[in-house]
């Protein structure tokens, strides 16, 4: 079964069959996200979160109830996760996988509209998250010393080619123009070399920004979504969530002095090396420019699609921003940290 298919009575039908939470008094769609479905279902005493998750390659659902588990026993603010009536966190459903867990109330900001509290919090919250999961079994390889071998400049341009057909088939005028400009980056970025054994690694969440983080009045409720947790070397993470979240880089553009308090936040709880700081706009950067977000969003058959397109076009953005300011950025980095 498709996932567009589902309807509100069949995923009632499957959380009654599957689930001891009572009588269900309302199921409703969430639309956040752009990737895994999930409905707020209402019970008579409780809320849930019923999530169906998108089973791409880097998600990993069966570690996510368990790093929840051990982020809450360290004060970290998370989900609770629910076992099925046969004690499992996982319910394989008619080809899809499922997971519930408690519904946290609060706001998720849109992007690149963070307050100073916000920026703050969130800094020191991925520290403490890398520290906690210091702890945890080491998980699955994300950004690592594989990594470029398979995302490569060469391959990065196959994707484009298809998806810049896609767009002009489509006549999307700025997803040709963003795919184009793409494909003539691939070349200038070949001469960035990694030592990739250097950066220091980190269990981590995978996916950290603005959008997996629920807010209250000012301050955090909890972090989300810890399906694609893996192992990144920690100022990919770093600097990709302050990247999403600041208001001055709405436009695809780096605040150096917003930059730093970010990372100075971060280190209260968990550390980074003289390579971190070093080669982290470069790390980011030529992820940027290797990876075809285009193609998610051409491939996307959730409702909510479109904002995968607005975070290609951002993303586009901020690579333009850094073939002309990386260089005196990194200086400036070095000279504050190292």
């Amino acid at each position: 079964m498709d996932k567009e298919n589902f309807i509100i009575s069949e995923i009632r039908e499957i959380i009654e069959k599957n689930y001891d939470i009572g009588i269900i008094k309302e199921i409703n769609p969430i639309l956040e996200g752009a990737s895994s479905e999930c409905f707020h279902i209402i019970t008579e005493d409780r809320e849930y979160l019923f999530k169906d998750i998108e089973m791409i390659f880097i998600n990993h659902p069966d570690k996510e109830p368990l790093i929840n588990n051990m982020l809450s026993e360290n004060g970290i603010p998370v989900s609770e996760f629910y076992k099925t009536k046969n004690g499992e966190y996982l319910l394989e459903y008619s080809g899809h996988t499922f997971h519930l867990q408690s519904f946290i109330k609060g706001k998720i900001l849109e992007v690149n509209t963070a307050p100073e509290w916000f920026m703050k919090e969130s800094a020191e919250m991925l520290g403490k998250i890398h520290k906690v999961l210091e702890g945890f079994i080491s998980l699955t390889s994300g950004i690592g010393k594989d990594f470029f071998n398979f995302i490569t400049p060469e391959a990065a341009k196959a994707s484009y080619e298809k998806s810049l057909d896609i767009a002009l088939k489509q006549g999307e005028k700025q997803n040709v123009i963003d795919l184009e400009y793409r494909i003539s980056l691939l070349d200038k970025i070949k001469n960035i070399k990694f030592e990739m054994d250097r950066f220091t690694y980190k269990n981590t969440h995978g996916d950290y920004f603005i959008s997996q983080i629920i807010c209250g009045q000012k301050c955090i409720n909890a972090i989300i979504d810890f399906t694609s947790a893996c192992v990144h070397p920690a100022c990919f993470e770093l600097i990709r969530s302050y990247s999403y979240a600041d208001p001055e880089c709405v436009h695809g553009k780096i605040d150096y002095h917003n930059l730093v308090k970010y990372i100075k936040d971060y280190m209260k709880y968990s550390n980074l090396g003289t390579y971190d700081i070093k080669m982290m706009a470069y790390l980011y950067y030529y992820q940027l420019a290797v990876c075809d977000y285009f193609s998610q969003y051409y491939e996307s058959n959730n409702s909510n699609k479109n904002v995968l397109c607005h975070y290609a076009h951002w993303s586009t953005m901020l690579c333009r921003w850094f073939e002309e300011n990386i260089d005196e950025l990194t200086d400036k980095l070095e000279k504050e940290f190292c």
